[in-house]
């Protein structure tokens, strides 16, 4: 399978220019499950800000397989920069996308992170019998013992795709981990929230908040005592965006296989 991807970076992060629709028919492709394991991210204004500040994490999202722009604010602001990002791809439609049109009942599939009843639903509701899960404790990340029980898991259970759904940046940092440990194959998500969206275990916001890119203020009315400072520390990027120069023009363009 060979693809040929452009790849831009804004406010240092990358982003490859790609529609939703092509992603989704590359995800098609017969023998994923074949291949080392390689990882797709989502970054929206969270992680810009972050990467943008901490660079220590800009490795991750440079190496992945994929790293699709996951906000209109930031879309917005690289187009107003003359960045070429045309279309957001949330990671939250994506997976109801996959879920809804690509998954069927011979996919295998891993889920890291969740509670078991969001996989109970997801094997019921879209009729999927071949769904492991592992569901490492809270504050994994910090323990070498319990990331490699992560990949152990990934190993023992080979799949043609590995949910992440642990949060960002562990599920992002996870996922480095997984790309580098032999044995580890199939195509790894980092999805957030997406699997609570899908069950009904969390409200995603109505159409007309993503479009208007607001679907950060629904979430954060939703719930305002965890997710307020976040949102008030992206703010950062509005002065970012202001010393960051226009877009150059260049641009990498990737062979992916």
């Amino acid at each position: 399978m060979f693809e040929y991807v452009e790849r831009i970076h804004f406010l240092a992060t990358p982003f490859d220019l790609l529609s939703e629709g092509k992603v989704l028919s590359m995800l098609s492709q017969p023998g994923l499950a074949d291949l080392p394991f390689r990882y797709l991210v989502t970054p929206n204004s969270d992680h810009v800000v972050r990467n943008y500040t901490q660079p220590r994490l800009l490795d991750i999202y440079e190496n992945a397989w994929l790293s699709l722009c996951d906000s209109q604010v930031v879309a917005r602001l690289a187009r107003a920069k003359n960045y070429p990002i045309k279309e957001v791809v949330t990671g939250s439609e994506l997976t109801r996308n996959l879920f809804e049109s690509v998954f069927d009942a011979g996919h295998r599939i891993t889920v890291i992170g969740c509670e078991l009843r969001v996989v109970d639903y997801l094997k019921e509701h879209y009729g999927l019998s071949k769904i492991n899960h592992h569901n490492p404790k809270m504050g994994f990340i910090h323990d070498d013992s319990a990331i490699q029980e992560c990949c152990q898991f990934v190993i023992d259970h080979p799949a043609d795709f590995v949910l992440i759904a642990v949060g960002s940046p562990q599920q992002e940092i996870l996922a480095s981990f997984l790309s580098s440990t032999s044995g580890c194959k199939g195509i790894g998500l980092c999805i957030g929230a997406s699997l609570l969206f899908l069950s009904g275990q969390e409200r995603r916001a109505p159409r007309i908040f993503s479009r208007l890119g607001l679907e950060w203020l629904f979430r954060l009315l939703q719930d305002p005592k965890r997710l307020w400072r976040r949102y008030f520390n992206n703010l950062n990027i509005f002065p970012m965006v202001f010393r960051e120069k226009p877009f150059d023009g260049k641009a990498s363009h990737r062979s992916l296989i």
